[in-house]
């Protein structure tokens, strides 16, 4: 049950946005009623690693960010971090150009690769959190 939990949480993050609108280009913010419609373009998702599983977990993800790296373009950034208060915490913070690119991430052979490599590596469900371009730098 664990698993199923695990995949349908970071698929439900990927899917959620693939067929919605994108903010607006200008970094204006969406009318309120467009704001509920518009895509994520920006995640922030939480893992707790399983004690003595921190170095497999980085090295899974440094895997994953080679991948983006070199078959997204639509990626604008993959970070990952760890918490001061919790080493066994990370967290991605990850961004994309539009809502297609949010998609086609979720299709690639690498993130499949790394859902199946961080059941093990985790506890717990991942917490993920999507984000809407309202500004930009």
């Amino acid at each position: 049950m664990r698993i199923r939990l695990f995949s349908a949480t970071l698929a439900l993050v990927l899917a959620c946005s693939a067929n919605s609108q994108t903010p607006a280009a200008d970094g204006s913010a969406p009318a309120p009623d467009a704001n509920a419609r518009a895509a994520a373009t920006a995640f922030v998702v939480k893992f707790h690693v399983k004690p003595g599983q921190n170095a497999a977990f980085e090295q899974a993800f440094r895997e994953m960010q080679n991948g983006v790296r070199a078959k997204e373009p639509g990626n604008v950034y993959y970070d990952l971090f760890v918490t001061t208060d919790d080493p066994q915490t990370y967290v991605i913070v990850e961004r994309y150009r539009d809502a297609s690119a949010v998609a086609a991430h979720g299709k690639t052979e690498h993130a499949a690769k790394l859902l199946a490599t961080l059941r093990d590596l985790t506890e717990g469900r991942p917490e993920a959190q999507r984000l809407v371009l309202v500004a930009p730098k």
